[in-house]
């Protein structure tokens, strides 16, 4: 039988092949040039340079057994982990890695194509690896999950094909192997075994039972990885949410409303792809109102013509082409219960990475039959990779800096993440006031999203606005973020710096309530209790920190001036064992800082008086008041001064 709008695949010789191959690579470089000197984009610092699974060396076995972050793909963070020993946070070595996938990419859907018997497979990979909508996977190095994922699943494609051809087993355990590798490195490939047996029909013009029972170990896999990957996006997230089932069910007249419009626009992108960006944001979705589902039964009723018409060659070609691509998109089309489409953006650019290949071939062959000669296809051709590669540099060049893709978002659409973004950015460069503005129609934008409210007080907080940052605090609390310590802690500290210091004793104590393991938490609660004059609690909150960090020079360092400015009522009733626990702990917190600090040597000077050594006292204190004069902290050397009169005139420092 005849394969509509396909070509016999004619063989070449291996070394067309490879100068072939050499041009699809020396094709994408040259249109990703601006991508390799890029920087971080977005969460890119959060995957990688702040990740602890890949910057610690002896994490690589959690990556795979003990992965508690958001999203399970232990393929994709081993490749962070490996490069991050080659070049630490140099971003452009990720990048390069990134960009050179995805021109390998291009080599293997140059040859899945010719194996299928597309026309003009070269041209439609040459089109589909620089079109710009690839831009946000290759030049995003967060993305390595779409191009290290797409590589392996078009490993596993070709030996599914050669399996086909060859009746050679080891070509089925190979495709199978590369598949489950596709599926850990990101499982957006979980309908490939749902593709595999279109491509069989494709290629002979029927599907065999054989055919159906092939792909049942890739299913299996699929469901396995599909049922861990909705598992961690379910439960690993800090807000609760509905069970499985029932958060599937309330996603599925969403995924109604979604589908289509989703793919009108992914389709129009793909035909003009102009106006791309980041975060393209939410669409209402109104699933109580019947016309809403108009577009996604609109694509029901095409596909179903096209299977009407299917012995048509054109319709053949356009079903088939249509299978793989809604196939490609299914699982971000609404229907699965997935928090970014809820939260950020019902589409995004990098969802279609792999599902772009399908229109992309059917328009290039359509195109390739409809000019029939060579001159005319040959001009054509040479225009339509001009016209992308052109495309994909300035795309390329946005995506360089954050600044540049958050300015170029927010000039497209206006939404709060590239607001928040911006922010970021702003704050980096040192526009601490502009930063807070940006933030602040973040929050507007956002006013759930505690990482908006977050950001906004943060700032407020480096910008010493404690009033201001104590609301923003309370805002993060009323939307969901009493589970993170961090948010109770800067209240605390935002209280205590405003005078308030019983409310701070407050925030810090329901902070450890949720985290009675955060050091941090306990060191603040012990300080605002030593400022409320309860230096028994305070004690115990710094014993507390010391437990957890036992040589942290900070804790050591307010024990024991807690210890020698209330020897006796810190908890032991015993002065004299006070004085002495405290001269031990400030020289540990000295050698610490080597005793270069003299503020953590007015404190051993103030234990040693404590104890009743009263020169030894003062030989400290002038050293620590050489230190401070020094280092021109004319406050602190005024303090010091006092301490030291009192030391030579026999009598220690006890606070009022």
């Amino acid at each position: 039988m005849a394969i509509a709008m396909a070509d016999p695949p004619t063989p070449n010789r291996p070394s067309d092949d490879r100068l072939r191959a050499a041009a699809l690579v020396i094709l994408v470089v040259l249109a990703y040039l601006p991508g390799f000197s890029g920087g971080w984009l977005w969460d890119d610092n959060q995957l990688v340079t702040e990740n602890p699974l890949v910057t610690e060396a002896p994490n690589l076995w959690r990556i795979w057994f003990d992965n508690r972050s958001n999203d399970y793909f232990p393929v994709t963070l081993t490749s962070f982990w490996l490069e991050y020993r080659a070049w630490a946070d140099w971003a452009p070595g990720y990048r390069t890695i990134n960009i050179l996938l995805h021109a390998a990419n291009t080599v293997l859907v140059w040859r899945i194509l010719a194996r299928l018997g597309v026309p003009a497979a070269w041209l439609a990979a040459a089109v589909w690896g620089i079109h710009p909508v690839t831009v946000a996977s290759a030049a995003w190095v967060a993305e390595r999950k779409n191009t290290l994922s797409m590589f392996f699943g078009c490993l596993s494609v070709l030996g599914w094909l050669s399996y086909e051809d060859r009746g050679e087993r080891r070509f089925y355990g190979w495709s199978l192997v590369a598949f489950v590798v596709a599926l850990l490195a990101k499982t957006s490939l979980v309908t490939l075994p749902l593709i595999l047996p279109v491509l069989s029909w494709w290629r002979r013009g029927r599907v065999t039972r054989v055919d159906l029972v092939r792909p049942i170990p890739f299913l299996l896999a699929s469901f396995v990885l599909g049922l861990l990957t909705l598992w961690y996006q379910m439960t690993q997230t800090r807000s609760p949410g509905p069970g499985a089932a029932a958060a599937l069910m309330a996603s599925l007249p969403r995924g109604g409303v979604l589908a289509g419009r989703a793919v009108g626009f992914y389709l129009w992108k793909d035909l003009w792809p102009t106006g791309l960006t980041m975060v393209y944001g939410l669409w209402p979705l109104e699933t109580s109102r019947p016309l809403a589902y108009l577009p996604t039964l609109g694509v029901v009723a095409v596909v179903a013509g096209l299977w009407w018409c299917r012995e048509k060659p054109w319709a053949r070609a356009g079903l088939f082409a249509a299978t793989v691509f809604l196939l490609a998109l299914l699982p971000i089309l609404g229907f699965l219960p997935a928090a970014y489409l809820k939260a950020h953006a019902c589409v995004a650019d990098h969802w279609q990475y792999v599902a772009l290949v399908a229109p992309v071939a059917l328009a290039v062959a359509a195109g390739h039959r409809l000019l029939g000669g060579r001159p005319e296809r040959l001009v054509a051709a040479g225009i339509v990779l001009a016209i992308l590669g052109v495309l994909t540099f300035r795309q390329a060049a946005i995506h360089r800096t954050p600044k540049g893709m958050w300015t170029h978002n927010l000039a497209l659409a206006d939404v709060w993440e590239a607001h928040l973004g911006m922010s970021l950015v702003l704050a980096q460069e040192g526009k601490k006031g502009a930063a807070i503005d940006e933030a602040r129609l973040a929050v507007a934008g956002a006013p759930q999203a505690v990482m908006t409210n977050t950001n906004l007080t943060n700032l407020l907080m480096e910008e010493h606005r404690y009033p201001e940052a104590l609301q923003a605090y309370r805002a993060v609390l009323a939307v969901g973020g009493n589970s993170d310590v961090r948010v109770y802690r800067g209240a605390g500290l935002a209280s205590a710096l405003m005078g308030d210091l019983a409310a701070a004793e407050r925030y810090f104590a329901a902070g450890a309530a949720i985290a009675p393991d955060s050091f941090e938490i306990l060191l603040d609660w012990g300080q605002a209790l030593d400022e409320l004059r309860r230096p028994r609690d305070a004690a115990a909150r710094y014993r507390e920190a010391l437990s957890l960090q036992e040589d942290h020079p900070e804790a050591l360092n307010a024990l024991a001036y807690l210890l020698a400015c209330h020897p006796g009522h810190t908890g032991s009733g015993d002065a004299a064992a006070d004085a002495a626990e405290a001269v031990d702990l400030a020289r540990r917190a000295s050698k610490v800082a080597d005793d270069e600090d003299p503020s953590f040597l007015d404190t051993l000077a103030t234990a040693l008086a404590a104890k009743g050594d009263y020169p030894a006292a003062v030989e400290v204190a002038d050293r620590a008041l050489a230190l401070a004069e020094e280092g021109g902290d004319a406050a602190l050397a005024d303090e010091l001064r006092g301490h030291r009169e009192l030391f030579r005139s026999g009598r220690p420092f006890l606070p009022e």
